[in-house]
């Protein structure tokens, strides 16, 4: 039984997971390609459609960022305000084809034009909807993304005809099980993660493990589209992986691309994920007023 709240959605949605490569820090070329995978995604029935985190500009920054401690040049070149000139072109594709994209990109501030944001944005048949700028950037051993972008402070949910989706970005939903948890209690069904994550000894194991918890603890549907083989230096993995809940196995992965640039789609029930979510009462259930009460006292420990 689908809950009222739900109703007027429609029931089943394909989802598309793209193993993307760059072309460091030329947009041109990556917009162009991912146009053409758009329409691959579009001809094997997808309607969302995911690409990885900084698809549109390449992840890596700038060589000597670090050493100098200033933002990424290549970066702060190519963002670009959301709405803005490659997400309108890519709107014309999602109207078209009367589907939604979620595309990783440097997002310029419209009013502080010299902050940039590691940024999702979501664009639809009705065209571009907004953007989710990550929280959490990696800094040190991690990577360069605190020095060059400016974190975000927002945890929204999107509006589709399939229902309310929330986004995360790498480092917020692999280390951060909080924020899926509160967007699923916001009411999104379906979490994305556009991600660049770094080739690496059981990466594979890594996303199918995560991506399935994600789905399993929170009765939602969770994704995440990888980066693969040489941005600027760096090698990344792919392995773009589709979870869900499908009772009686509760945390299974459907689908999971390679090592190499691949679509990868799967079809969503959310009737059957309500069926499952509706024989537990964990939302009910659960003990909101001792967890408020612990994030506080360990926020006041914390300053």
């Amino acid at each position: 039984m689908i809950p009222e709240r739900y109703q007027r959605y429609e029931k089943v949605v394909t989802l598309a997971c793209v193993n993307f490569q760059t072309a460091w820090g030329d947009k041109a070329a990556n917009l162009a390609r991912m146009k053409a995978h758009i329409e691959t995604a579009v001809s094997l029935g997808s309607n969302i459609i995911v690409f990885p985190e900084m698809a549109l500009s390449g992840y890596e920054c700038t060589e000597g960022t670090e050493r100098t401690g200033k933002p990424c040049s290549m970066h702060h070149e190519a963002a670009e305000t959301i709405p803005g000139p490659s997400t309108e072109a890519l709107a014309e594709l999602t109207k078209k084809y009367s589907a939604y994209l979620i595309l990783g990109m440097p997002e310029r501030d419209k009013e502080r034009p010299e902050l940039c944001y590691n940024a999702a944005a979501v664009i639809g048949p009705e065209g571009v909807i907004g953007s989710y700028r990550k929280l959490h950037l990696a800094s040190g051993t991690m990577g360069t993304e605190s020095i060059c972008f400016t974190p975000g402070d927002e945890l929204p949910v999107f509006e589709t005809r399939y229902g309310p989706i929330g986004i995360l970005i790498c480092y917020d939903f692999w280390r951060h099980p909080e924020l899926s948890r509160i967007l699923s209690l916001k009411g999104a069904r379906l979490v994305l993660n556009p991600t660049a994550g770094g080739i690496g000894a059981g990466r594979d194991e890594w996303s199918r493990t995560i991506n399935a918890a994600r789905a399993s603890e929170n009765f939602v549907y969770a994704a995440s589209a990888n980066l693969v083989g040489v941005d600027r230096k760096n090698v990344f993995y792919g392995f773009s992986t589709i979870a869900g809940p499908m009772y009686p196995r509760l945390a299974p992965v459907m689908v999971q691309a390679g090592d190499k640039e691949q679509i990868v789609t799967a079809a969503l029930n959310f009737e059957a994920l309500h069926h499952l979510d509706g024989m537990n009462h964990w939302k009910q259930e659960r003990r909101a007023d001792v967890m408020n009460r612990e994030f506080v006292r360990l926020a006041k420990q914390e300053k």
